[in-house]
């Protein structure tokens, strides 16, 4: 049983006192309720007015707590806290209204739980009373409750747990205090009663859990008005998040934003848009014509039939790629032209969408000999959506989701059949649309819609990727070596990993080359000519680091497709604009089990990011820090053995720290420190007994520091239940110092002996 604190310090007489436990359990309470709504807000909104914010009420927390224990009892100390605590409820909206000020708009309905969980911290903070604290604690679980029901995570409900348990151990312990005012005949003492309720509250709230799993229906979101960021749009907020769907282009999915407007008409037979062989020829410039002559023969004039002014030409991309190109032409864009996006993404930024790739070089061109347009996308029904999935990477997804990510792609004026998908695409899905017919694969790989000039514009698709991690780049990669001539000897970059050495190559193309695409070709041998001058397009950078990955061994692709820059990224729509000068190229390398990963070789593109696992994590750690970590143990078990002299030394510059401070809290501190002294000694003070008559037994053998300590608690006792009078400071430092450790061991002995 616990009972309420109690001010028994020196034996004289006992007052009730509240426990300072439930202000620091409401307190608790409080910062996991703002910790619900992180999640919620770390991915979407710009980080350094995220991080200003929630660093902003993490230092004015601290400050008013340093204020309440250190800062004496005046006006000048209320009025910090008071101020600070203000400061504290209403920092979230200050923020908002500067981040909106400065073009960084943070949603109204985060804003207002941020300063829900806030206000219920300042609360906790200020209240007097346990009626007080009681607002705290509901308003505190009202967020956790609704931060965790939103969250698309299924971790979240994790710290709906965590608050739950610090909940029930809170009301269990002021449960039993109440008995506090009555008279007992007798009290027995249990030490298991609020773990036990704990674990039993846990235990229920995961059976409940289980119990409701996949009987409830899946989230909605919310249309235009009511949540600016799970459906809303310009109008409602500008910083809305309604997906993909959002701004005036969704007015031509009529119902849904994501609805298949698969429209057949004559308004499409003729477009201005942008094929990708288009986009590619005014980035990287038109291949160069190769003069072919034949055998000819001199014809008359009459033969000659007039043509046109000007003669067709075709401008839909082919089955190769040529790296033999003109210089791009020069292009003036004016500021207020309409925006020229042909996709918009809604995913991570800084990777690569890939729409065509090419296996076979014969040093100019790059074409394709793999044919995959016999194989057919497998139907499967997940969730009530119908998706559709490559062959070759439809197990690995659905046998481990958790390295699945669906990203939403729009189609705005992409003049292609070809979906761009990032890397290991394995399925994908378009709303209502579940005819096996519709979807296809191309011969290289990609996905696509067959018999159809264009994927229709507007249309929305779900596309699930598999993410690769770290450890199946050193683990698939085929062991294969740079064949060597009898003349020559094996070097140590030919021994190492085919993993290490694509990263040496492309380090070096990152390097040691410059990215430039006006750069024009002189030669009729384009790889030769960059290789010398280290300039060039990425097409070229790609080319090269496909070449090299061959030398070592492994089979390599290029590919053709976009970039999704960080800079695209609209925060107020969620998504990011991709328009033709986002057309970039890249490399591909092939894992031992087929599946293709890959590299980007081009300066000033992000690099694709493969995450350890954690046991690979810490075999790096522990390799390259073994030393430290050597010398970490070391200290760690002497520290350990030194415990009582370097304790002994901090609680010593703790009591010289207390100068400042009033004379009963150093009292209050003088006697924490010797009781603490004990402790570790083994000796610590029994439950129950005063102080004084605990102080006077240890020093029972020493007739002079017997008499320091009674009359340290004669001025303790006045202090406390007396007339407030100023202590004798060298008095009590020579009380605190002569009472250390060492002395206490040595009296503790001769006690004993």
């Amino acid at each position: 049983m616990h009972w309420p604190t109690r001010s028994c310090v020196f034996g004289r007489r006992c007052v009730m006192q509240t426990p300072p436990r439930r202000r620091r359990e409401t307190i608790l309470l409080a910062i996991l309720a703002i910790a619900s709504v992180l999640p919620l807000r770390f991915y979407v909104e710009s980080r350094p007015w995220f991080l200003a914010e929630f660093g902003t009420l993490l230092a004015l927390f601290v400050a008013v707590e340093l204020v309440k224990t250190f800062g004496a009892e005046s006006g000048r100390s209320k009025l910090l806290m008071s101020s600070a605590t203000t400061l504290l409820a209403i920092a979230p909206i200050l923020f908002a209204f500067f981040a909106r000020s400065f073009g960084s708009p943070i949603a109204f309905e985060m804003s207002t739980l941020s300063a829900f969980g806030s206000v219920s911290l300042a609360v906790a903070i200020a209240a007097k009373t346990d009626r007080t604290r009681a607002m705290s604690l509901v308003a505190s679980g009202f967020l956790v409750l609704f931060a965790t029901s939103i969250s698309e995570h299924s971790q979240a409900v994790w710290i709906a747990v965590a608050w739950m348990s610090v909940c029930v151990w809170h009301l269990v312990a002021n449960h039993w205090e109440k008995l506090g005012v009555c008279l007992p005949d007798f009290v027995r003492p249990t030490v298991g009663v609020r773990p036990a309720s704990v674990l039993i509250a846990v235990v229920l709230c995961i059976a409940g859990g289980q119990a409701v799993r996949n009987h409830v229906g899946p989230a909605n979101r919310m249309t235009n008005g009511v949540m600016p960021t799970s459906g809303g749009s310009k109008w409602s907020d500008p910083a809305a998040r309604s997906g993909v769907g959002s701004g005036d282009a969704a007015i031509a999915a009529k119902d849904h934003a994501e609805s298949f407007g698969a429209v057949e008409s004559e308004i499409f037979l003729e477009s201005t848009e942008s094929s990708l062989f288009d986009m590619v020829n005014e980035m990287i410039g038109e291949p160069k014509q190769k003069m072919k002559w034949d055998r000819r023969q001199a014809m008359g004039n009459e033969n000659f039939i007039p043509i046109h002014d000007q003669a067709a030409k075709s401008e839909k991309g082919g089955s190769s790629f040529s790296t033999d190109r003109m210089p791009p032409k020069k292009h003036r864009h004016f500021e207020d032209a309409k925006e020229n996006a042909v996709i918009q993404w809604a995913g991570p930024t800084g990777i690569r969408l890939a729409m065509q790739r090419f296996d076979t070089f014969d040093g100019v061109d790059w074409t394709n000999s793999v044919d995959r347009s016999n194989d057919k996308l497998s139907q499967r029904e997940i969730d009530q959506n119908v998706w559709f999935f490559d062959p070759k990477l439809e197990s690995r997804a659905l046998s481990d989701s958790d390295l699945v990510t669906v990203n939403l792609l729009k189609v705005l004026r992409l003049d292609s059949t070809r979906f761009p998908a990032p890397m290991m695409t394995a399925g994908l899905h378009i709303k209502d649309v579940n005819r096996q017919d519709f979807f296809g694969i191309e011969h290289d790989g990609s996905l696509f819609m067959p018999e159809r000039d264009k994927i229709p514009p507007l249309t929305v698709v779900n596309l699930a990727s598999i993410q690769v991690m770290e450890d199946e780049l050193w683990d698939r990669l085929p062991d294969c070596q740079t064949k060597l001539d009898a003349s020559e000897q094996p070097t140590s970059d030919s021994t190492q990993h085919p993993y290490q050495q694509l990263q040496d190559i492309v380090a070096q193309l990152r390097t040691e080359f410059t990215f430039d695409r006006n750069t024009p070709t002189q030669t009729d041998n384009p790889v030769e000519e960059f290789l010398q001058t280290r300039r060039g397009s990425d097409h070229l950078f790609a080319t090269v680091a496909a070449l090299k990955a061959r030398e070592i061994g492994l089979q390599s692709r290029l590919v053709t497709g976009f970039y999704v820059p960080p800079d695209a990224y609209d925060i107020s729509a969620g998504h990011a604009n991709i328009t033709p000068e986002d057309i970039h190229f890249w490399v591909e390398i092939k894992l031992d089990d087929g599946r293709w990963f890959e590299l980007e070789p081009t300066p000033g593109y992000q690099q694709p990011v493969y995450t350890p696992s954690l046991w690979l994590s810490t075999k790096r750690f522990a390799a390259a820090h073994w030393m430290h970590g050597l010398l970490m143990v070391a200290l760690g078990v002497v520290t350990f053995l030194t415990r009582l002299i370097w304790i002994d030394w901090l609680l010593t510059a703790v009591w010289s720290l207390s100068l400042l401070l009033p004379s009963r809290k150093q009292l209050g501190i003088a006697m924490r420190i010797v009781e603490t002294r004990a402790s570790l000694i083994g000796k610590a003070r029994p439950t129950g007994k005063p102080q004084r008559d605990w102080l006077e037994a240890l020093v029972v053998r020493d007739l002079q520091m017997r008499d320091h300590v009674q009359q340290f608690c004669d001025v303790a006792d006045q202090a406390i239940f007396g007339n407030p009078a100023p202590i004798d400071r060298r008095r009590l430092n020579s009380l605190v110092r002569a009472l250390n450790t060492k002395q206490l061991k040595s009296m503790t002995n001769e006690t004993m002996a």
